[in-house]
């Protein structure tokens, strides 16, 4: 009886509430790939996952869909979606279905449990005000459109199974619901990374020996401690790094430009928040390059998030 009533009590639930993060972006923006780069930083163990996706109303094979696209709001269940966040936030187990991409079909319900890092990951997150209200870190993803295009043809080709033709066609037909349903969201974000090739030419001269060389325009409305972290991405990465602050100091956009090493992102990491750490029980699997970047960008925030708790 104790037991139950200190576990119910609502100040160490606050005290036990798990961390969650939404990440918000168009079809082929990336969405999939940062959290599963976020959870091999924290772990597997210590992650649960939420994919927008599983919340499709209907099967790919479905008559609607000729006349209605997977951005459209009212084509995924948004209050179940909510509602599933919630309650696995509050400590809950939750029942859910998974989307198969290369079937087109819905599986089985499966259970998923709470966890200290809660990702979700979909077209939608940040679409309703109560799930940009339950994120402790919201990001938006703003590929730029033509590597946007070229990387899902890549995606839904060669993973998912789809016909390039039946691709190219979605790419027309869903851009009006991309303009009203998903841009939009970047305004509720608390960070907007856009990835960007550094010339537009490398796509179209794209092969082996000029592969497509990035840089990452990251745009936070949340202080990052600028001038330690353009001095360690400068001296220790190698990187090229300008840095503009708004009037009123509220806006932090940066532009990273170079390569850079995964060894070189953990000993930035290291040296810019040696505090979060103590919160990591795994040795976290850093990447090289811009998505190394967007690793170390989001472990500030989170670290800054963290931080705001115990003031």
């Amino acid at each position: 009886i104790w037991r139950e009533s200190v576990s119910s009590n609502d100040y160490f639930r606050l005290s036990r509430k798990p961390f969650v993060i939404g990440i918000a972006g168009d079809s082929g923006s990336g969405k999939t790939t940062l959290a599963e780069t976020l959870e091999s930083l924290f772990g597997s163990h210590s992650v649960a996952r939420l994919s927008g996706d599983d919340y499709h109303l209907w099967d790919r094979q479905k008559p609607i869909w000729q006349v209605m696209t997977h951005l459209n709001p009212m084509a995924n269940d948004l209050e179940r979606f909510a509602n599933d966040l919630v309650s696995i936030t509050d400590g809950k187990n939750i029942q859910s279905r998974r989307y198969d991409h290369k079937t087109g079909l819905m599986t089985r319900p499966l259970s998923t449990k709470s966890n200290d890092i809660i990702i979700a990951d979909g077209l939608h997150v940040l679409y309703l005000p109560i799930l940009r209200e339950h994120f402790d870190l919201s990001i938006y993803l703003d590929i730029d459109e033509g590597l946007r295009r070229h990387l899902k043809l890549q995606r839904d080709v060669q993973q998912r199974k789809h016909t390039i033709e039946s691709v190219l066609t979605s790419f027309d037909k869903r851009e009006s619901d991309s303009a009203r349903f998903i841009r939009p969201q970047a305004s509720h974000a608390d960070l907007i990374l856009s990835l960007q090739v550094i010339h537009p030419r490398m796509l179209e001269e794209l092969n082996e020996k000029h592969p497509i060389r990035y840089k990452l325009h990251v745009r936070s409305r949340h202080s990052l401690n600028e001038p330690l972290l353009t001095r360690v991405l400068i001296g220790v990465c190698g990187l090229h790094v300008d840095m503009a602050i708004s009037k009123d100091a509220s806006e932090v956009e940066l532009v990273i430009e170079g390569e850079t090493t995964a060894q070189d992102i953990a000993l930035a990491a290291q040296m810019i928040c040696p505090r979060i750490f103590e919160f990591l029980d795994i040795h976290p699997k850093w990447q090289g390059g811009v998505i190394g970047l967007m690793q170390l960008i989001t472990l500030l925030h989170i670290n800054q998030s963290l931080t705001k708790r115990f003031i």
